[in-house]
């Protein structure tokens, strides 16, 4: 069996990601925009500065901060020279003893190196405005560029395109950028016993139920799920559900049939399918049965049938793979620190995946029954606690929380 580190270093040490393509901006600020994370692939420079032009941070007057100082102990007393509302051109420039009443987010008029807001001005109908406060150079304005610089770095390759990022790149007059594509995947349910959700029970089967959580945990990392099937353990129609799976997607992500039981299938179907199988059993508890295999550019992940399996073995090799095809620059699991409030015991000679629940404050607690088949406790856990072969972690105990 292998260990896990070596498992993973092996199969995330020849992938890389997608040569990234130009995509519009538009369409992923819009209410269909993405549902799955995206890297960005290339550094991006702004087009403009940010501000674009000095504007104003508030509502009130344009004023020089030399004319709002107090004259005689009484507030200074400006005249009004015009307006500048956004989306307007400049006002003509301000001369000296001149105010304009500005509103925010409009450009400045030349001369003005303040504003004023208009809770410490009283105007009156005859075209003035007294000052009830002395202003500072360059209060109450946005300065052009005091954010981002022309020509200025606004992401980098590798950056997540998420909604704050998207917020600069828009405003910083990109209309698109490059992203690395998601990877697709094909997801095969394979087991003669497999019942469709909503189907009525029959005696000797079960509801499938892992294409729907691996693909989700698989869109959460940047895949595209393109097709899912189950088939039943006749290795004809495995062979052609893995061509067909072949054909739609980069990833084709098997679930059961991976064991050494005879009606196990998979490994063999996939050999003389022309895939040249890399990995096989993992020294891990749950997830023993993982394979990997590649024929040309597809590559071929099989976690196992049991639901628990299935999803911490996904969580544990299959989203890595996904990260890195992504252009995801963190492929590896991401963890939390959390203090055990119950021990974890792993009597096996196996390094055990424990389902657990860290709650805000940090506190960890095992959420049940351990065993591959219990959904239960998997229901209630959000993360994994990696318990070494023959070994009890006690009580208070810091551990490292494998989330998703």
């Amino acid at each position: 069996m292998i260990p896990y580190e070596e498992a993973l270093q092996r199969l995330l040490g020849n992938l890389h990601a997608r040569p990234p393509a130009s995509e519009p901006l538009a369409p992923m600020a819009g209410p269909d925009g993405p549902r799955r994370p995206r890297w960005i692939g290339a550094d991006v420079a702004s087009t403009v500065p940010l501000p674009p032009f000095d504007n104003a941070a508030v509502d009130g007057y344009a004023v020089r901060a030399a004319d709002t100082l107090p004259v005689g102990g009484k507030p200074a007393i400006l005249r009004l020279v015009g307006e500048s509302a956004a989306g307007t051109a400049a006002p003509p420039a301000l001369g000296q003893g001149e105010a304009v009443r500005i509103f925010t987010g409009a450009p400045l008029p030349a001369g003005a190196d303040a504003v004023v807001m208009q809770e410490d001005c009283d105007a009156d109908e005859g075209g003035t405005v007294a000052l009830l406060e002395a202003a500072k150079p360059w209060e109450g304005i946005r300065i052009r560029g005091e954010d981002v610089k022309a020509g200025e770095r606004v992401a980098r390759r590798g950056d997540a395109l998420d909604a704050q990022r998207l917020a600069l790149l828009m405003a910083a007059g990109m209309g698109s950028v490059p992203l690395h594509p998601a990877p697709t995947v094909a997801l095969i349910g394979t087991g003669t016993e497999l019942v469709p959700p909503g189907r009525p029970w029959m005696p000797g089967r079960v509801h499938e139920c892992n294409l729907g959580p691996l693909a989700w945990l698989c869109e959460s990392v940047g895949g595209r799920v393109a097709s899912t099937a189950t088939v039943p353990d006749d290795p004809a129609l495995i062979r052609v559900a893995l061509e067909d799976a072949s054909a739609r997607a980069l990833v084709v992500l098997t679930v059961g049939g991976a064991s050494v039981g005879d009606h196990d299938h998979l490994r063999d179907v996939a050999t003389e399918a022309g895939f040249g199988i890399d990995l096989w059993k993992l020294a891990l508890k749950p997830g023993k049965p993982f394979f990997a295999g590649q024929r040309g550019e597809t590559l071929l992940l099989g976690v196992p049938g049991n639901p628990v399996s299935a999803f911490v073995t996904t969580v544990l090799m299959v989203l890595p793979v996904l990260r890195v095809l992504a252009g995801c620059p963190r492929p590896l699991p991401p963890t939390r620190p959390g203090i055990l409030a119950a021990p974890l015991n792993n009597p096996d000679r196996r390094r055990h995946f424990m389902r657990v629940r860290v709650e805000e404050d940090g506190t960890v607690r095992p959420t049940g029954v351990q065993a591959s088949h219990v959904l239960s406790s998997m229901a209630l856990a959000n993360g994994l606690v990696d318990v070494p072969p023959m070994t009890s972690l006690a009580t208070d105990t810091v551990v490292r929380v494998v989330v998703w």
